[in-house]
């Protein structure tokens, strides 16, 4: 798909850059030049279009996306599955994946968290309202938006209703770390496969790491059926139960003990975000714990390893030093437990212990001046940029809000920069290449736009916005690039289905203006064209000529000619005979 860089796709689409490739597709981002506007064109590769389940699964994505109309779900313009070049035309989503997020952070506070698994379980709630079930869903798939909204993505192995009745191990098989139980055994999946992902994903999001890992997909897939993950309150003692309550319930084995909707998991995810220490009244079974103990040798393996042989030397030397060993524990017991008496003692009576306020979501200059607040804490700021939080506000600290330390202890705060801003290089009078790198290496996306000009081709002739603004990054800056002023500057619009009128115009601000235009009896409405002589999406020169055949509706039916009447025929035709001339003899 390299060779599309650059190049215009059905006359409509510039591709601008690559966005991403799979196994299946590429990614674009791409310029609308219709409807002005970028977007995204996902393009079935070149080498996958003989294969049968691509280009199924293919439309079968486009189907799926079709079907539904939310938020949180990216929205489909286009979709074009003829010829060399399929793709689906997508809204263009300036942002960052969740993955890219949780690498960011390590692990998410429980806020963000929930601020980010409430829009998705919104969007697969309406998913599953019209028989959608995603298959897929993790990180990568998951885009964030400027304004902390997010767009659920990539329906490609999704199941879609009166298309495909079941998935199985080969169709269904997603990402090994985030599919369900049901789905590394090719059983039949439902809604609730979505929903162990989400708990996965909620998993990991809090956590920082996976539930599960091995170094083969074969060994992660067998983990997901018959292993129960580490509990997450281990991994961060902070996180409040009713969390790992949620994360369990979700990543049940059997899908008849998870919720049975997301709006169950979206309604216990609201009663955390109202109140994080609610515990919920579930059943043991969502207490999931390992399972397994780790076999250990212990002292008298130890000892049978010294003596494998002698029977007699290994009771003898055992017996003796436990003896020995037992009475210096005791002892040690004894002296650790009275130490550690006298050190509580003393700690309670000069140290005192307070519970560390919540700052995430406070200035960090209304910390400072509120006394209840930073009396019994120093604080160690460290200031990060945040694409989702304004510039000010505390995103994360440590300890966590609840928990009981010293007075006098240092609380770790981070506090946004807010988005990040580039400074827009000068790149006027650069080579095109040349200004698409600055640009880039500032962190910018590009659109270039040609200009004719007899002068500097192929340079930068104009810039928006002006060098010296500052932007966001990511944001575009669009070039304008000189090229050579001809005649043939333009390229053919779409006639065929158009009134001849409406096409005249277009055509003639377009500057054509040598338009030929000849009828025939055709099916369609009066008016509308029917053929063109050039090919739209064919550059042609502004004086060249244009042949447009119009419609002047169907042919007319001509009925064969009635023999004439006998009795009309005498009257119009009266016999011949002798005239009678007066007055002549």
């Amino acid at each position: 798909m390299n060779q599309l860089s650059g190049s215009v796709v059905n006359g409509r689409y510039r591709i601008i850059n690559t966005l991403g490739i799979g196994g299946m597709s590429v990614v674009f981002h791409a310029y609308d030049l219709q409807e002005e506007r970028e977007v995204s064109l996902k393009v079935l590769r070149a080498d996958r279009l003989g294969d049968q389940e691509s280009r199924r699964r293919f439309y079968n994505e486009s189907r799926a996306i079709a079907l539904m109309s939310h938020p949180n779900i990216v929205n489909v313009y286009d979709v074009n599955f003829e010829g060399k070049v399929q793709y689906i035309v997508m809204e263009y989503i300036d942002g960052v994946t969740l993955k890219d997020r949780m690498d960011q952070k390590g692990r998410l506070s429980p806020a963000e968290a929930i601020h980010y698994l409430k829009q998705i379980l919104s969007a697969l709630q309406h998913a599953h309202s019209r028989g959608v079930v995603h298959h897929d869903i993790k990180p990568q798939n998951i885009l964030l938006l400027s304004d902390a909204s997010v767009k659920v993505t990539d329906f490609g192995i999704a199941s879609v209703p009166s298309f495909e009745e079941s998935k199985n191990s080969d169709e269904a098989v997603g990402s090994v770390h985030y599919i369900s139980p049901e789905q590394a055994q090719g059983k039949s999946t439902d809604e609730k496969t979505d929903l162990y992902s989400v708990g996965v994903m909620m998993y990991a999001m809090l956590t920082g790491c996976l539930p599960f890992d091995a170094p083969s997909s074969l060994d992660v897939a067998r983990m997901q059926v018959e292993k129960a993950p580490y509990a997450p309150c281990k991994l961060v003692p902070e996180l409040p139960i009713g969390f790992q309550q949620v994360i369990f319930r979700a990543m049940a084995k059997r899908p008849s003990d998870r919720y049975g909707k997301a709006a169950a998991m979206l309604a216990d995810l609201e009663k955390l975000e109202k109140n994080p220490e609610t515990v919920f009244p579930y059943p043991k079974e969502f207490k999931i714990s390992s399972g397994k103990k780790s076999s250990k040798k212990g002292v008298s393996g130890f000892f049978r390893s010294l003596f494998p042989e002698d029977e007699d030397t290994y009771r003898r030397s055992r017996n003796n030093l436990f003896t020995m060993l037992s009475a210096a524990l005791l002892s040690l017991l004894v002296v650790l437990i009275g130490i550690g008496t006298m050190v509580v003692i003393v700690s309670n009576l000069y140290k005192e212990h307070v519970n560390v306020p919540s700052y995430v979501g406070m200035t960090y200059d209304d910390i400072e001046a509120n006394f209840d607040l930073s009396q019994h804490f120093r604080f160690e700021v460290e200031y990060i940029y945040d694409s989702v939080v304004e510039e000010g506000i505390v995103v994360d600290q440590t300890p966590v809000a609840g928990e009981s330390v010293l007075s006098g202890s240092t609380v770790k705060i981070q506090v946004s920069k807010g988005v990040k801003l580039v400074t827009v290089p000068d790149v006027v009078n650069k080579r095109e290449q040349e200004a698409r790198s600055a640009l880039n290496r500032a962190g910018l996306a590009v659109v270039v736009k040609t200009v004719p000009s007899s002068d500097n081709q192929g340079y930068v002739v104009n810039m928006s916005p002006a060098a010296g603004e500052q932007l966001t990054a990511g944001s575009t800056v669009t070039i304008f690039v000189s090229e050579m002023e001809t005649v043939a500057d333009t390229l053919m619009i779409q006639c065929v289905g158009y009134q001849i009128d409406v096409i005249r115009a277009k055509l003639t601000a377009l500057g054509i203006t040598t338009i030929i235009t000849k009828e025939e009896y055709s099916e369609a409405p009066v008016g509308e064209v029917i053929k063109q002589s050039v090919m739209t999406g064919v550059k042609i020169s502004k004086s060249a000529q244009v042949e447009l055949t119009v419609s002047i509706g169907p042919e007319p039916v001509v009925s064969d000619p009635e023999p004439p009447d006998s009795e009309t025929s005498d009257s119009e035709f009266p016999e011949e005979g002798p005239s009678e001339d007066v007055g002549v003899e």
